[in-house]
């Protein structure tokens, strides 16, 4: 039906571009903008995700700095019959991470040690050989023991 110049019958019949180009650009709008709104969904995806860890916060000088004093906790990668294994010495006593009940002596000794004036930070020493995981299992468990503050060091080779 026609009103005066209006159609009645819906949108598509009352507006109709002049211009083959114009129907053309419409009809693609809406890919286009799902397009870009799927890159931008993909490209923030990625900065959302949470990767669990411990982040270092790393000086723009070289290293100098280092503890005064505190506790000291030595890693080595030791070489059995069976295969390698990680030690973890602290106070003159070998620790075994692998093994639950050592680990929990371990965390114990440490939170006893933590308790002492110079207990409130520990030095590190790895291997070059110990595997990353093993840090920071021992990390992880300094921290369970109420130490804050881990200075993570290359044991030397002399």
């Amino acid at each position: 039906m026609q009103t005066g110049s209006w159609y009645t019958e819906g949108l598509r019949m009352r507006f109709r571009p002049r211009s083959r180009i114009a129907n053309t650009f419409l009809q693609v709008v809406p890919w286009i903008n799902f397009v870009v709104v799927l890159a931008l969904f993909f490209s923030l995806s990625g900065r959302l995700t949470l990767h669990p860890g411990l982040v270092f916060e790393l000086p723009r000088a070289p290293f100098h700095e280092g503890m005064h004093h505190g506790l000291t906790v030595v890693m080595l990668r030791a070489q059995r019959p069976g295969g390698a294994e990680t030690l973890v010495f602290f106070d003159d006593v070998r620790y075994q991470p692998g093994v639950p009940e050592q680990s929990e002596q371990l965390r114990a000794e440490l939170a006893l040690a933590a308790m002492r004036p110079d207990g409130r930070q520990v030095l590190l020493l790895a291997d070059r050989r110990v595997p990353h995981g093993d840090v920071m299992d021992l990390v992880n468990l300094v921290r369970a023991a109420g130490i804050r503050r881990v200075n993570v060091s290359a044991k030397p080779e002399s």
